[in-house]
């Protein structure tokens, strides 16, 4: 787009540690916040509550997956535990009560540390409408959790859909669709988490180019 301006852009990616992640990930034990059983299933979304994110239909989808897995005579439900904080708030929890999903959409609000939260997770969730490059959606893959994204125009320029996560449409039925035949597929799962284990997401060597563009200016 910009030729005269090529010998002075650099691209340089968000810069993200696997061995940070993890050690944050070992600070807490939350399970009192996401207690588990074998008749449940945790998913997580971090984010803003805002637009962009999404969040205030998740209520609506949860309702859809839990009727879903009900229909598929599975004994399993779900519950949806967000964490950040925006705006959005008391929206996110109007959608929550107008759905009746009150036991099964749980505000977390804002954590310093999240990462000790999808460590316990089962599935990480980005049901965003659009993002850039999700750091959240990789900080998960870090921690080996599988990730289930909504189809927004970058989606798949960060997940191998059924490789190293699950790419499901935008819409709400479809993404409770897909998001309950995630849930059932065990084996999909155990393979994603397989991928993810025997693969490196970290990219510290970003910040080299930090370094050789100073060092060209030194």
């Amino acid at each position: 787009v910009f030729p005269s301006l090529l010998n002075k852009i650099v691209e340089m990616e968000n810069i993200l540690s696997p061995e940070f992640v993890r050690k944050r990930s070992s600070e807490l034990v939350v399970s009192a916040e996401m207690s588990k059983s074998d008749k449940t299933i945790n998913l997580l979304s971090i984010g803003r509550y805002c637009y962009q994110k999404n969040f205030e239909n998740i209520p609506n989808i949860c309702k859809k997956i839990n009727t879903k897995l009900l229909s598929l005579n599975s004994k399993l439900s779900i519950r949806w535990f967000l964490i950040g904080f925006g705006g959005d708030e008391e929206l996110i929890r109007r959608k929550i009560a107008e759905a009746g999903m009150q036991v099964h959409v749980i505000i977390l609000g804002k954590k310093s540390n999240p990462y000790p939260y999808i460590k316990a997770c089962d599935i990480y969730v980005q049901p965003s409408r659009y993002e850039g490059k999700s750091v959240t959606v990789r900080e998960a893959q870090m921690l080996c959790k599988p990730v289930v994204v909504t189809n927004y125009p970058t989606a798949k320029s960060q997940i191998q859909d059924d490789i190293d996560g699950k790419i499901v449409p935008m819409d709400n039925e479809g993404c409770a669709q897909g998001i309950a035949e995630f849930i059932l597929n065990r084996e999909m799962q155990k393979q994603i988490t397989d991928y993810l284990e025997e693969h490196d997401y970290g990219n510290e060597a970003e910040v080299e180019k930090l370094c050789e563009i100073i060092n060209e200016d030194v």
